[in-house]
């Protein structure tokens, strides 16, 4: 081999590593501040269990929130649509377009949250009572304007992620998790059930004003902007180009409403606390998952350019195997101690048949989990390959499914019915997904990704259910709950470490801050 094959050889490991680590320090900033905000969220939860507790009223403020955050989960999945739509020699879409479509995209949002709230709330809330519903309607206003808010601020890290700028992303959502936090703690004694939709506001405002505040002063180019077309057709033009990349998203997030509403028709309560289990199964898939998609899609889609039989195989086992090691041991912890923790902390607010059924519905959620995972790694691959078409024609077809198997599973198990049937028509798009992309490259990726999955969730099986016999075994109340979870995560990272070093040593580095690049 000559010396120039050799050192082409050489530059050629030396990008690719370079990718890798700039990945992940880039899922890793993703993630970090999806935890963030999970952490944060999570606080204001179990604040707003113990103040307002479980019933009706809680269940009508659930249902709008269930809008609020599979918007707010589209929102971040225009993140990794739209990226390919700006990145290239030639983008579809220049970034004045992109901001012009989503000011207008934001107007019905406002329109049917706003002056048609009452409405809307008869259509998503049919199954609760008059003062449930009264709830829902009094709360759209207030997540309407969020919505449309954070919607902004998702533009913002779309143009600053094509730009690499994700610790700037991170830090805007981050501030805006602390701040939503404190707006909770100041409201809480007087907006009642609405606290949690004010807090969101406040979030929501601070992180769009640190976002798009970071991509005015990280502009390169300082010239005048060109002035945008007045014609009708040419302000629809950014619209159609970026709801026709995102309807996937928008009819994939709204499952969880159809599920909420359905729930909504059996037990006082049981809307409530499937919001919670939900509320920590989605932060789940989107701190690992959706975070490692959007941190991969603007490379995949110059990697799809080069060669695009290796962007799935490339990305999606390696995200999901990263993906499962942290989503695997969190179901674990909620099932296994957490749900009995709350009840222990919370038992006026959380009684033991509330705390039987969070256990049930997470344990329901599992399968949820590994079918979002994989959906949200596949569709950023499908973007890239340019089947965003064949993606989107699909979205009426999974939101009708889903609607059918969810009244199906309703009618047969009741509310774990309605829970239980939410992974199926998921895992069914996740294979059509993979067979589509992939080829016949689909059987080798998919037994890696049956291998790694099974062995996660058997390693936190393992290390959860021995925790807990032991703490069962040893103490009662909250000493066994505490006994579970420490023995749990200790047998986890041990097997862990054991099983999956190079995962571990790779997760680990990444949160190192990145290196800066050589510059050219």
């Amino acid at each position: 081999m000559s010396a120039s094959t050799a050192s082409a050889d050489s530059l050629t490991v030396d990008h690719k590593d370079g990718l890798r680590e700039k990945h992940a320090h880039a899922g890793v900033a993703m993630a970090i501040a999806t935890l963030a905000m999970a952490g944060s969220s999570g606080i204001q939860a179990l604040l707003y269990l113990s103040s307002f507790g479980v019933g009706g009223k809680t269940d009508g403020f659930f249902v709008a929130f269930a809008l609020y955050s599979s918007f707010g989960v589209f929102s971040q999945s225009i993140r990794v649509t739209s990226a390919p739509l700006l990145v290239g020699a030639r983008p579809r879409m220049t970034t004045r377009e992109f901001a012009a479509g989503l000011v207008l995209i934001a107007i019905p949002v406002a329109i049917v949250t706003i002056p048609l709230a009452s409405q809307l709330g008869e259509l998503i809330a049919p199954g609760l009572t008059d003062a449930g519903r009264n709830v829902t309607v009094e709360a759209l206003p207030v997540l309407g304007v969020a919505m449309i808010l954070q919607l902004w601020a998702a533009g913002g890290a779309t143009v600053l992620a094509i730009r690499d700028r994700f610790d700037r992303i991170a830090l805007a959502y981050i501030s805006g998790a602390l701040a939503g936090l404190v707006v909770y703690l100041a409201v809480s004694g007087s907006a009642g059930e609405l606290s949690l939709g004010w807090s969101m506001m406040a979030m929501a405002i601070v992180t769009a004003a640190i976002m798009l505040d970071g991509v005015r002063s990280g502009r390169e180019d300082r010239a005048p902007a060109p002035a945008l077309a007045r014609s009708v057709r040419a302000l629809a033009r950014p619209v159609g180009l970026i709801l026709g990349s995102t309807l996937i998203y928008l009819a994939f997030n709204a499952l969880f409403v159809v599920s909420l509403a359905f729930a909504g028709k059996y037990d006082p309560g049981d809307a409530t606390v499937l919001s919670y289990a939900y509320l920590f199964a989605s932060y789940l898939v989107a701190a690992t998952g959706f975070a490692l998609g959007m941190s991969r899609i603007a490379d995949m889609r110059r990697g799809a350019l080069v060669d695009w039989r290796e962007v799935i195989a490339d990305t999606v086992p390696a995200g999901f195997r990263y993906s499962m090691m942290l989503a695997a041991p969190a179901m674990a912890v909620l099932i296994s101690g957490g749900a009995q923790l709350i009840g222990e902390v919370l038992p006026k607010s959380f009684d033991a048949a509330k705390v039987d059924q969070l256990q049930v519905f997470s344990a329901l959620l599992c399968l949820w989990v590994v079918a979002a995972l994989l959906v949200n790694l596949l569709l950023p691959a499908m973007f890239a390959l340019g089947r965003s078409r064949f993606v989107n024609w699909m979205a009426p077809v999974v939101f009708i499914a889903h609607i059918a198997v969810t009244a199906l599973g309703g009618v047969l198990f009741g509310a774990d019915g309605v829970v239980g049937a939410a992974f199926i028509v998921p895992a069914a798009f996740a294979v059509l997904l993979l067979m589509r992309g992939a080829g016949r490259g689909a059987g080798p990726i998919a037994r890696d990704l049956a291998r790694d999955g099974l062995r996660f969730s058997l390693l936190a099986a393992f290390s959860f259910g021995l925790g807990y016999l032991v703490g069962a075994e040893l103490a009662d109340g909250i000493v066994s709950s505490l006994v579970t979870l420490v023995i749990g995560c200790g047998l986890y990272l041990a097997t862990a470490t054991r099983f999956a070093p190079e995962q571990t040593r790779l997760l680990l580095g990444a949160i190192k801050p990145a290196s800066k690049p050589a510059s050219a």
